[in-house]
């Protein structure tokens, strides 16, 4: 399967795989309200930040060396596992089993399963086996929780420790996919050390995306409550969306970036990049004309009660959709030696985020606040180093201006005829917008082989 192939691919399975996650959503704060969502949405987010602080550097590792056909770093995992991982995972299940946590122990099984089952959908994506790790990965663990939860729901059990095993059940299942498939992988001959320093530059990184996704859901569940935090789990909605677009895109082309690099081909690069970017943009466009343009509608099909805070959803939806169009920047500068720059950026805009918490701390969404001002300073300090790296300015301002503007144009027509709820308006403003942004993509001349093959492989 061809690159652009695969990433349209994965773009496709990831759709899929976010109407799922959609869907477990709804179900959850329509059936057990807004707060019960909040409930869940805190083990979840506690559950990934520890993740993410603590041990999914390494899963970049796969990514950087796996590239490599014939390179091997299974005895540096084994090491990691047994050296750092276990004892981790070990005292979160001593110490709750001693503050007699049921959370705490399901939570530290869980985040065993989520660790490998990650940890293998990597390698499959490293060495080029995107189907079976993008099918694993996104729909086959989404659908063993959403054919869970409507179990759950149907016989009325649905407390916070049955939802957080449906959960963590998604992972085991998952794990057991790749497993049935690992014959497929060739095994690398050649073992190679691991450089330490690259798994620090790594962890940094994801130690600033755990502070950055989770702790705006943490802590405002601790201050403000469950229905608040339940509210910044709608928000996170956001970024899941726009992780259903970058991450398989991200995780198709990233060890194609590190192989450029490695062989010096920066202007394929340059190509490649710019190509993700417009791709990237027909869905991101796309679900801002939903987000942005029908906020209204958005949240009243979770819970009514969300209605009030549609500008809140509104100027964090902006925030955040408006700088995902700029691409996969931090994949690209991890992929090619500018891991330093990339956590410098993060822990910057994070200042800011806590800054922004300070000043509001005494809002009820203080945390949503926060987020969407990291997430623009985040933004504008990833296109300034991209057009660094680049040594020019990588994606044309005007042009961005043109993808986005069917979208505020939808926005000021929704406000001036009061069409917030009207799903006569929603379907074809969504149409137009994908249609706009694709006619922009097919003019990438890598989109536009792509597209040129399939017609004429239908032609014969």
């Amino acid at each position: 399967m061809g690159l652009v192939t695969a990433m349209l691919f994965s773009i496709g399975i990831k759709a899929i795989a976010a109407l799922i996650e959609i869907i477990i959503q709804m179900l959850i704060t329509n059936r057990i309200g807004v707060s019960g969502y909040g409930d869940y949405a805190f083990f979840v987010s506690f559950i990934e930040f520890i993740y993410f602080f603590a041990i999914s550097g390494s899963i970049k590792l796969n990514t950087f060396y796996l590239s490599t056909d014939d390179v091997d770093i299974s005895l540096f995992k084994k090491k990691y596992r047994l050296r750092f991982v276990a004892p981790l995972l070990t005292s979160v299940f001593i110490i709750s089993i001693v503050l007699r946590s049921q959370y705490g122990c399901i939570a530290a099984i869980v985040l065993l399963f989520y660790y490998l089952a990650y940890d293998k959908s990597s390698v499959f994506l490293s060495k080029g086996h995107q189907l079976p790790a993008l099918i694993g990965e996104y729909i086959l663990s989404r659908s063993v929780m959403l054919i869970g939860l409507v179990v759950c729901l149907k016989i009325g059990k649905t407390s916070g420790l049955v939802l957080l095993s449906l959960y963590g059940f998604q992972f085991v299942i998952m794990l057991a996919w790749f497993l049935f498939f690992e014959n497929r992988l060739q095994r690398g001959l050649k073992s190679v050390p691991v450089s330490l320093r690259k798994l620090w530059e790594y962890q940094k990184s994801d130690i600033a995306t755990a502070l950055i996704s989770y702790s705006p859901t943490i802590l405002q569940y601790v201050i403000g409550g469950a229905f608040t935090a339940g509210f910044t789990g709608i928000i996170t909605i956001v970024k899941k969306c726009i992780n259903f677009i970058s991450g398989p895109t991200a995780k198709v082309f990233l060890p194609e970036f590190s192989r450029l690099y490695k062989s010096g081909e920066k202007e394929q690069l340059k190509k490649s990049y710019l190509m993700i970017v417009r791709v990237q943009m027909v869905f991101i466009g796309t679900i801002g004309a939903l987000l942005i343009g029908f906020p209204k509608y958005v949240l009243k099909m979770f819970n009514s009660e969300l209605i009030p805070y549609a500008m809140t959803f509104t100027i964090a939806a902006v925030c955040l959709l408006f700088i995902a169009g700029i691409g996969p920047v931090t994949g690209l500068l991890q992929m090619t030696g500018g891991e330093r720059i990339c956590n410098i950026n993060q822990w910057i805009s994070i200042g800011v985020m806590i800054i922004v918490w300070l000043v509001f701390h005494n809002t009820p969404l203080f945390a949503v606040y926060g987020l969407a001002s990291q997430a623009v300073i985040e933004g504008v300090l990833k296109y300034y180093s991209v057009c660094r790296w680049f040594k020019q300015q990588i994606i044309p301002i005007k042009s961005y201006i043109i993808l986005w503007l069917p979208v505020c144009l939808i926005r000021v027509l929704v406000e001036l005829f009061s069409l917030h709820y009207s799903l006569v308006a929603l379907i074809p403003s969504v149409l137009f917008v994908f249609a706009w942004n694709s006619i922009f993509a097919l003019r990438d001349p890598m989109v536009k082989k792509v597209v040129h093959g399939v017609f004429n492989r239908g032609k014969k």
